[in-house]
């Protein structure tokens, strides 16, 4: 059933466990299958995200409705956010498809730049009763090699205290040294920046970056109040690894549903792996 992220993330924030968003790769039906059904068998709630990028192929609107459809098929909450979106204006492209969470990424800006263009992405989508997720603190991003190419900023607790004075989300990516991508080698992942914050609000924290993170890390991340992890790179390595080893076995016998079928399948069993991390299986009620 659809849903938006405010009532599941704080009833995970309250009971120690997190949300898995899993972002889609623009909307792709296996993967949206995929996500639901695990989530269905375990009894999980569960977030479908969206990339502006990966979404150029299909079409924004294509995810919202193709999630929304799916979403409608099974009884546990669902809900369809956009990811790291970077303007006030395609947030609102997005409210207007049906999503039912929005993040804006203002973490780029100082903080009283972030915050200010924050609150208008969240004066506008509390119209329409859709939460909003922030950032602060820039993520670094890492090449196949695992190596950073962008920013690789902790983001400073006195900073997030000042951010949240002047900018109410529903929740809040803290950047903590984690990073999009595969991490390949130690990784300075600073969960102390977490505890910190969580010592001055109570606003539900979000974990991106998750793909090969230490899951002692992730677990200390959740008891911190990270109610919502997010999952990308893996997942489409592993879907585009299933309908290659498909195609090997011949899996496909020239129909490209048993293919999808194929990869469907064995995806949902890595998701089922993400949700049980995260600790959200029969929390659907």
């Amino acid at each position: 059933m659809l849903t938006s992220t405010y009532e599941m993330l704080e009833k995970a924030y309250k009971g120690h466990y997190a949300i898995p968003a899993i972002n889609t790769q623009g909307g792709t039906y296996d993967i949206i299958r995929a996500i639901c059904l695990a989530a269905e068998e375990l009894h999980s709630p569960v977030i479908l995200a969206h990339y502006l990028n990966t979404g150029a192929y299909s079409g924004h609107e294509w995810f919202a409705e193709t999630s929304k459809w799916m979403a409608k098929n099974v009884s546990v909450p669902v809900a369809i956010h956009l990811d790291h979106g970077d303007t006030f204006e395609h947030c609102m492209e997005m409210l207007k498809y049906g999503f039912t969470s929005i993040m804006y990424d203002g973490s780029s800006q100082d903080v009283e730049g972030n915050a200010a263009s924050t609150n208008e992405v969240i004066k506008a989508c509390h119209a329409f009763g859709v939460p909003v997720e922030a950032e602060i603190g820039e993520l670094a991003r890492l090449d196949d090699q695992g190596q950073v190419t962008g920013s690789s900023n902790m983001a400073d607790p006195k900073n997030v205290e000042r951010y949240l004075s002047l900018c109410k989300p529903d929740s809040l990516a803290i950047g903590i040294g984690n990073a999009h991508g595969f991490y390949k080698g130690p990784v300075n992942i600073n969960v102390e920046i977490l505890e910190k914050c969580r010592e001055f609000t109570d606003v539900p924290f979000v974990l991106h970056g998750c793909t090969g993170m230490d899951e002692a890390l992730i677990q200390r991340s959740i008891n911190s109040g990270v109610a919502k992890i997010n999952f990308g790179t893996q997942i489409r390595y592993q879907y585009v690894g299933y309908l290659k080893e498909g195609m090997e076995q011949g899996i496909d016998r020239g129909h490209a549903w048993r293919l999808s079928q194929y990869a469907c399948n064995r995806l949902k069993e890595d998701v089922k792996k993400i949700i049980l991390l995260a600790g959200s299986d029969g929390k659907a009620d």
